[in-house]
């Protein structure tokens, strides 16, 4: 696994299995923690991390 905590928008959509194009378009709806250096945009692998956990949707049964 790579060891980089900051990925790049080709790194970040690899990371998610996500396309680029997909990461973009939820970078410009601001729906995905990112950074924004100047023109460049990273992502934070822990942020990123989070960001998925709380999309996870559990079983209905999980909770009871």
């Amino acid at each position: 696994m790579d060891p980089r905590r900051y990925l790049d928008v080709a790194q970040a959509a690899e990371y998610l299995s996500l396309s680029t194009s997909y990461l973009f378009k939820l970078v410009s709806r601001r729906k995905v923690p990112f950074i924004k250096i100047g023109r460049l945009v990273r992502f934070d692998r822990n942020a990123l991390d989070k960001w998925a956990g709380r999309r996870q949707v559990l079983p209905k049964d999980w909770l009871s």
